[in-house]
């Protein structure tokens, strides 16, 4: 069987893989699953700096539409490897190699939004109170992003509270995070930005 697949990509290779043979093919080699994840998102990214330069092995071509998919759509790419991870049993070695792999592009795109929110708040305090110096700029955005971290805290524990629960479950946590951070993102286009320090 593994051989059959292997003969199978080979023939593929002189075609365009699909998204959804790209998909099946992961999944069918879960031995190689961590590695493939793991190049297609370093792809991914050397994509997104410059695609005009980008050249793609041509082993690794069956990448490809994962690469076009998700280079510019880092939320997309999380969604992708949890549909991934979870097409194994927790019990599978593959589980825990993808979810390791999920909670590293996460915790990128994670970064990326809060870089991008606290560009949007700053832009708004512009708007409102027009410009300041560096030095004050960074210290009002530390200070913002320490209240925010503050609210968002208060805000998990208190639907902690309401579930009754001393944990949130990974989905409920997501969901949660997310009706927060538009809550955030609301105030900041309404102006709810306080002045500078």
């Amino acid at each position: 069987m593994h051989l059959n697949i292997k003969a199978t990509v080979g023939q593929k290779m002189k075609n365009e893989f699909d998204f959804n043979e790209t998909t099946e093919y992961l999944l069918r080699n879960p031995s190689n699953i961590k590695k493939w994840l793991t190049l297609a998102d370093k792809y991914m990214q050397t994509f997104a700096k410059d695609p005009s330069i980008f050249l793609l092995p041509k082993t690794h071509e069956f990448l490809k539409p994962l690469i076009e998919a998700y280079a510019f759509n880092i939320d997309g790419f999380v969604q992708y490897i949890v549909g991934i991870r979870d097409s194994f049993s927790k019990e599978d070695l593959a589980w825990e190699q993808v979810q390791n792999i999920q909670r590293r592009v996460n915790g990128r795109y994670v970064q990326q939004q809060r870089r991008e929110r606290a560009q949007r708040a700053i832009a708004k305090a512009e708007e409102l109170y027009g410009e300041t110096d560096y030095h004050s700029r960074l210290k009002w955005v530390a200070d913002l992003e320490h209240a925010w971290a503050g609210r968002r805290l208060l805000f998990l524990d208190k639907h902690r509270d309401e579930r009754k629960s001393d944990r949130l479950d990974t989905d409920t946590r997501a969901e949660l995070l997310l009706e927060f951070w538009e809550i955030v993102d609301t105030e900041i286009f309404d102006g709810g930005v306080p002045p500078w320090n």
